[in-house]
């Protein structure tokens, strides 16, 4: 709910800005030649924002715990960390380890959602050391995450999923009624190639779900392989130019109004430092932590990006867009 009403005051402040700017045009331009009035029209909505596309995306940021901790009795102090975060601004998930979900989900209490590492494409039956969607949603689950690098076989782990296993997840997630996070990345070797080589395997790893990518089910984690567990991160310049072009597929392979919509975050050793310079690029929409989700700073990163991506509304548009969504969305 809370995302829907998100999307829909970056609707509604949109059309408050179409609104004062055909406003503005008419009185100051009433005399213009048509094709004069129609690009100084079209100069006022791209000066307005109106063609930004983080204007309906909610910042989203979620901690992936891997295998760790190795004890319950060090649980508690990393669920504080998680209801410390303001969930207000910004959608938060949080992964555990398998064993660790049924002791971690009534912990939480400020709507951060329990998102466990992976699920089978199949179901309940004789699938010896994997989960089920169904018995996801029995312990009251909305999301499970699908497709990390290390699952990918990076990092010498043995390969347990390929672009066409997570496609039959990936159906499997959303014909349940679930939403995913959906893991993509590059190792070392590609990014070197550079960013071309980097979006060809993007668009390889996409190819098989283009189709399924639905905004308000979807979230896209961007992992630079080369950079996760190892202090390594791209500057922020390199992670918007590998997010903008993995925009860019999305809206050649899928549709504009999907790769404007979807939510992208950025997967490669984020941490408190270096949050706020990543949150400020424009098609970075969160992060997923892994390292620093282990620490109270899992807190900062998400005061970062909800500063960066929804700061407080000042302007008459951005009011009366407020007015507008908490009428709809009450």
């Amino acid at each position: 709910m809370r995302g829907r009403c998100f999307f829909f005051y970056g609707l509604a402040h949109r059309a408050s800005v179409v609104i004062v700017t055909v406003i503005i045009t008419a009185v100051f331009a009433q005399d213009l030649p048509g094709e004069v009035f129609g690009a100084r029209f079209s100069w006022l909505l791209r000066s307005s924002g109106v063609g930004a596309a983080a204007m309906g995306r909610r910042p989203v940021v979620g901690g992936n715990w891997k295998c760790n901790p190795d004890s319950v009795s060090k649980l508690d102090d990393l669920i504080k960390n998680i209801n410390a975060c303001d969930t207000s601004r910004c959608d938060v998930y949080v992964c555990p380890s398998t064993l660790h979900v049924p002791y971690v989900v009534p912990k939480i209490k400020n709507k951060a959602l329990v998102t466990p590492q992976d699920c089978n494409p199949k179901g309940c039956g004789a699938f010896t050391g994997s989960m089920a969607v169904a018995q996801m949603k029995d312990l009251k689950m909305k999301q499970v995450m699908i497709g990390h690098s290390e699952r990918r076989g990076e990092f010498g782990i043995f390969k347990m999923d390929d672009d066409a296993t997570l496609a039959a997840k990936l159906k499997c997630v959303l014909d349940a009624g679930m939403s995913c996070v959906y893991c993509i990345g590059e190792p070392k070797e590609v990014r070197e190639k550079g960013l071309s080589a980097t979006l060809a395997l993007m668009d390889v790893q996409l190819k098989q779900v283009y189709s399924m990518l639905d905004p308000a089910k979807v979230v896209l984690a961007y992992e630079p392989v080369w950079a996760i567990g190892t202090g390594l991160t791209a500057t922020p310049e390199d992670a918007q130019a590998t997010h903008k072009g993995i925009r860019d597929l999305i809206a050649k392979n899928a549709s504009p109004a999907v790769a404007a919509a979807i939510r992208i975050q950025y997967g490669g050793s984020a941490n408190a430092k270096n949050a706020p310079e990543l949150s400020a690029q424009p098609d970075i929409d969160g992060f997923l932590v892994g390292g620093a989700s282990l620490k109270p700073e899992f807190v900062d990163i998400v005061k970062a990006i909800s500063d960066a991506k929804a700061p407080p509304v000042r302007s008459l548009t951005g009011r009366l867009a407020m007015v507008a969504t908490r009428l709809c969305c009450r």
